[in-house]
């Protein structure tokens, strides 16, 4: 999840640590979802953007069917910056369409109401082995 700088030697001025609870993390462990690292360089210096695409690649995939989500439910999941709705949902919308780009099996629609997610495939489509 955390992607290195352009110069190694560089430190970090943060911590990269992720906290997850238990039940989380063993879903996690279960269904692992892939991430394509192209995609991943490509929106790196936008944190909304590469947690929108994380989002989708781990919803997307097991959807059974459309969902909707309001621009309220988005806003109390991606706004906590933003002090309001309205100033968050142009840098949603911008970072959506970031994200779009590097997942383009994504099926998501946007109206007034909110977002639209539609079962879509995986961002790394999972390898099929052939045991002999």
């Amino acid at each position: 999840m955390f992607v290195a700088g352009d110069d190694p030697a560089q430190g970090s001025l943060f911590v990269d640590t992720v906290r997850l609870s238990e039940m989380f993390f063993e879903q996690l462990r279960r269904h692992p979802v892939p991430l394509e690292d192209a995609a991943i360089k490509a929106i790196n210096n936008n944190s909304l953007a590469l947690d929108i695409y994380c989002w989708l690649a781990y919803r997307l995939h097991v959807l059974p069917s459309s969902k909707s989500i309001t621009w309220k439910a988005i806003y109390m999941q991606f706004g906590t910056a933003y002090k309001e709705q309205f100033h968050f949902k142009p840098r949603f919308i911008e970072s959506l369409k970031l994200a779009l780009a590097v997942y383009p099996e994504a099926n998501v629609d946007m109206d007034d109401r909110g977002i639209v997610l539609q079962p879509s495939r995986p961002p790394v489509v999972p390898r099929l082995l052939s045991v002999r």
